[in-house]
C-alpha cells in the first residue's frame, strides 16, 4: 500500500510540474528528400496553445545516404515558424530519418517561452523552412 502511494504522489507531482510548462508536442516533417540526401524538421509545439507563441519550432537536420546513424548536419538548431510556412515546407514522401537528443532544443524552447528577450536571437520563418535557410548568416 505504501508504495502505492508514493507512486500516486509522484504522478501527481510529475503532472502538475510538467502542466506549468504544458505538454510538447513532437512530429517530423520531411522537407526535401534526394537520391542521396534527406532533409527534415524536428518540429516542437507546446500545448494548450500560448497566445503569445503563434509558431512550432524547428530543429532541421539533413543526412547523407549511407551515414552512419549518429552522423548528420544539423542545418538549424532552433528556427521560430508560422503553420502556414510549415504546410508549405512539408512535402508528401517517405524517407528514413533519426530521432536525435532533443535535450537543448526543448531548453532553448522553453527559454523562447519565459524570456522575450531570447526571442530576438531566434530567426523566424514565414515563408518556407528551406527558403529560409538560405538567408540565415552562416554559422
Amino acid at each position: 500500500m505504501v508504495k502505492y502511494s508514493r507512486l500516486i504522489t509522484f504522478l501527481v507531482v510529475f503532472f502538475l510540474c510538467g502542466s506549468a510548462f504544458g505538454q510538447v508536442q513532437q512530429e517530423n516533417v520531411i522537407l526535401s528528400v534526394t537520391s542521396n540526401t534527406v532533409q527534415w524538421a524536428a518540429v516542437y509545439k507546446v500545448h494548450p496553445d500560448r497566445s503569445d507563441d503563434p509558431y512550432v519550432h524547428v530543429r532541421v537536420f539533413e543526412r547523407q545516404k549511407g551515414w552512419e546513424p549518429w552522423r548528420f548536419k544539423e542545418l538549424v538548431f532552433h528556427m521560430a515558424v508560422t503553420p502556414k510556412a510549415l504546410e508549405t515546407s512539408r512535402i508528401d514522401r517517405k524517407a528514413k530519418i533519426y530521432a536525435y537528443k532533443d535535450v537543448e532544443i526543448r531548453s532553448a524552447y522553453r527559454r523562447w517561452l519565459e524570456d522575450p528577450a531570447a526571442r530576438g536571437d531566434v530567426p523566424i520563418c514565414d515563408t518556407n523552412i528551406l527558403d529560409c535557410i538560405k538567408y540565415l548568416p552562416v554559422q
